[in-house]
This record gives C-alpha cells, sequence and structure tokens, in this order.
C-alpha cells in the first residue's frame, strides 16, 4: 500500500516543509501532495471583481507550489493543490480525501502575543487533523541539518514522550511502526517521571540524541503547563510529530485503521 503525505506549503516556510517532508517521503516510499491554501476573496462590488480575484489567488498559489515541487528530492511522486478557503479546514478536508497518513507544515515564528491573537495553524491543525501532523519549527533551520528527517541515516534517534495516560495510545504505536520502518532507535521519554515540564526536557534530549523527530500524543500534558503539543514546536531543535487519539495509523494496513476508527 503507497501512503499519502500532505505538505502544508506556504510561503515564509515552503523550503523547509518541502525540504523535510520530501525526504520522508521518500524514505518510506510515499506520494506528495503540495497543498497551498489562500484566503477566499469575498468583499467585491461584482462578481466578476471578485472572480478576478480568485483567480489571482489562484495563480500566484501555483507558483509557490511550482517553487516548492523544485525542493523535492529526485524520485518523489507529488500532485499540486491551490485550494481558496480557511487553512485549517480546507487542509483537513484535503487530508481526508486523500486519506492521508501524514501532514507536514511549519511554523511562522510568531510572538506569543500574535499566536495568541491570530491562532496557529499548525496547532490547531494537531488538535483536528484526521492523521498525524509533522510540525517544522523555525528552529531547526538554525540547528543542525542532520536533526531533520534527511532521509536514511543511519543510527537516528526517534523521541517518543508518554506519560500515565498515553503509555498505550495511537502516539505509542505511530512511533514504533515508524522507527521500524525508517530502522531508527526509539526511545521513550516518560515524562511523570521528569522534575521539569516536558516542553522544557525534551527539546534537551531531543538534541543530546541528535534525535531525527519527536512524536508526542495530542492529549500528554503537564500539571500547571497545560498541553505540551501547544508549547513544544516553539522549542524543540527537530520536527515535532503530533497524534491526535483515533488518528489514521500511518503505516498499518487499512483494514487494520479501519477497524480502529469503527471501534
Amino acid at each position: 500500500m503507497t501512503h499519502t503525505i500532505v505538505l502544508a506549503i506556504e510561503q515564509g516556510t515552503a523550503e523547509l516543509v518541502a525540504r523535510t517532508g520530501g525526504e520522508l517521503a521518500k524514505a518510506l516510499g510515499a506520494r506528495v501532495v503540495l497543498a497551498h491554501v489562500r484566503e477566499d476573496p469575498r468583499l467585491f462590488h461584482s462578481t466578476l471583481e471578485r472572480e478576478r480575484a480568485r483567480g489571482h489567488a489562484t495563480r500566484s498559489g501555483r507558483q509557490i507550489l511550482d517553487r516548492a515541487h523544485d525542493m523535492l528530492p529526485s524520485g518523489v511522486d507529488a500532485d499540486e493543490r491551490v485550494e481558496l478557503g480557511i487553512a485549517v479546514n480546507r487542509l483537513t478536508e484535503i487530508a481526508d480525501e486523500v486519506e492521508a497518513a501524514l501532514i507536514v507544515v511549519g511554523t511562522r515564528g510568531r510572538g506569543r502575543l500574535a499566536s495568541a491573537l491570530r491562532g496557529s495553524v499548525s496547532r490547531t491543525l494537531a488538535h483536528q487533523a484526521p492523521c498525524p501532523v509533522m510540525i517544522v519549527p523555525d528552529t531547526a533551520r538554525a540547528g543542525d541539518p542532520r536533526r531533520l528527517p534527511d532521509g536514511p541515516r543511519e543510527g537516528s534517534t526517534i523521541i517518543l514522550a508518554v506519560d500515565r495516560a498515553t503509555e498505550s495510545s495511537d502516539a505509542t504505536r505511530f512511533a514504533r511502526e515508524l522507527a521500524k520502518c525508517l530502522d531508527d532507535r526509539l526511545a521513550i521519554v516518560h515524562t511523570h517521571s521528569a522534575a521539569e515540564p516536558p516542553a522544557k526536557v525534551l527539546p534537551a534530549i531531543a538534541a543530546s540524541e541528535d534525535a531525527r523527530l519527536i512524536v508526542i500524543g495530542d492529549g500528554l500534558r503537564f500539571p500547571f503547563s497545560g498541553s505540551v503539543a501547544s508549547q513544544l514546536p516553539r522549542l524543540a531543535p527537530c520536527p515535532v510529530v503530533v497524534v491526535p487519539e483515533g488518528a489514521r495509523a500511518i503505516l498499518g494496513e487499512a483494514g487494520e485503521a479501519d477497524a480502529r476508527r469503527a471501534a
């Protein structure tokens, strides 16, 4: 079975998302859908003016996707989708339509106030997506490039963070399957044993292990600090995969995933 990875392409993060998601797709033998979502123009005096604005938005989106396509590694099969609408909603619909195994999205590096006022596409996606979401932080760009998933690398490590409530979660199954497929070492961090908040401990562990990525469940929490999924991507030195409970399995057989969704 060939899996599909959706790469959410935006102007400021296109190169990082295309490189990171493309190399992972190549390592997994997956196909790629490059998806760019722009706001749908609405307030115009005439239908003709609106259609012209929509056409301009679509053409601009295609130019961004063409550049992102050129950044993919050779041999990766990719389709392109330019959509108009609300980014989170359209990306979720695309992932459902193509039965995506994973969505890869970047972060804009906004400040705390701006993030609180506007919200974050990556964090919102991590809550409502039908499949795991890989968030590629801006900090990965400034760090050691070996920490990006640049294809198969001997001795790579995947960090899995669990607490008592998530030890048998979909995130755990996902991390084990991914590590097996990539022939990576899986390092499990029990956050309930740590004295510091996971959002502080996990980046340090990932840096010391030169980790390929960190995997957490959407429900992973820490007393007094709230959701780890909303904090970790801002601090991690490598991509973070958030796995919503009940999400579509990335590497399991289709029948197994369907059975789990129906249960």
